[in-house]
């Protein structure tokens, strides 16, 4: 009886001293992007690239990261990063400025924006973080969209992610129910440093 208490106080040691040393570690199936002043997880069977915004490469003042799953459906994320000084003079200086820059450079693209949602603002770490639900019309096809957008005082910049999903490509009328969950998770991943 002595002995097998003896294992299990060394197996729970052993255990916790694991759980303890790679506590900041992704989970199993993971990986994490860290770069430009934040780290993000994200599901290693992502095509996953790091690009400028509007031509060019990434640079520290502006640019963007992308992860891109597609089987049956569409799982599509991404991290904005800007600093104060590339937002155009006539935009407020604030998450809601950020968001309302976003989409006007989406839609300088061309791609056609329907259905924002109301900005709702929440508090996370002590940052104000402005979110917006969106839909993106694309040959024919509406996908659901979440983006938020706030500011880290320790990277000196905006980050802004985003998410869209499509749940199943064989049924396109199908708006995704998931697709606030889905960007919760990747901003309970998001560390901005």
């Amino acid at each position: 009886m002595r002995t097998i208490l003896v294992m299990i106080v060394i197996v729970g040691a052993v255990t916790g001293g694991n759980l303890w040393i790679h506590r900041g570690d992704p989970l199993l199936g993971y990986t994490s992007y860290n770069g430009h002043g934040f780290s993000i997880d994200y599901r290693h069977d992502m095509r996953f690239e790091e690009l400028g915004l509007g031509g060019g490469s990434a640079t520290e003042s502006i640019g963007m990261v992308e992860g891109r799953l597609e089987g049956k459906g569409l799982e599509q994320f991404g991290v904005i990063w800007m600093t104060s000084e590339k937002l155009p003079s006539h935009i407020s200086s604030t998450p809601e400025g950020a968001l309302e820059y976003i989409f006007a450079v989406i839609g300088m693209a061309g791609t056609q924006i329907s259905n924002k949602g109301e900005v709702v603002v929440m508090s996370i770490d002590g940052c104000e973080v402005s979110s917006q639900t969106f839909d993106v019309l694309d040959s024919d096809i509406t996908v659901r969209g979440k983006v938020g957008a706030w500011y880290c005082e320790g990277a000196g910049k905006f980050l802004i992610l985003y998410v869209i999903h499509i749940p199943d490509f064989s049924q396109p009328e199908v708006l995704s129910m998931d697709v606030e969950s889905i960007w919760q998770s990747y901003l309970n991943s998001l560390v901005c440093y």
